[in-house]
């Protein structure tokens, strides 16, 4: 895997629904899940990812919210996720069987404004090192 096991948590896995035209997703870890202000990846069981993001708030909240973008999508009542986007999840899922999502809460850091949690850098760094197959922009 290419995300240190020690930081990044398995919370989530996400499969197909049992039309195999559907994404479902379930909970594996609760307390990973409450975590907020932290970095996730969904990740194939190989390691490779092919998203990373972070949640200001409640991981599990992020990480649950997925099926709904993705199907809405490929259903064709449009969304925050574009149809080719929802195609390539479907495609994933089909091939792979199920993606894993892992977590990672940063350790606060100091600055002149207070004690602040880096997560939106670490996001960024991951992203350009790793360049995920369905992140939209490599910021």
């Amino acid at each position: 895997m290419f995300l240190d096991r020690e930081r990044f948590k398995p919370a989530a896995e996400m499969r197909l629904g049992r039309d195999k035209s559907s994404i479902r997703a379930t909970i594996t870890d609760p307390k990973a899940c409450e975590l907020g202000e932290a970095v996730y990846a969904w990740v194939t069981a190989d390691g490779q990812a092919v998203r990373i993001g972070t949640c200001g708030a409640s991981a599990g909240k992020r990480l649950l919210s997925y099926p709904g973008y993705i199907n809405r999508s490929l259903t064709g009542r449009g969304g925050a996720t574009p149809k080719w986007e929802a195609l390539r999840w479907l495609n994933l899922l089909a091939e792979h069987g199920m993606l894993m999502a892992v977590v990672h809460q940063p350790g606060p850091t100091p600055t002149a404004a207070g004690l602040i949690r880096p997560y939106l850098d670490v996001e960024r760094q991951l992203i350009r090192q790793h360049r995920p197959l369905l992140n939209r922009s490599h910021r």
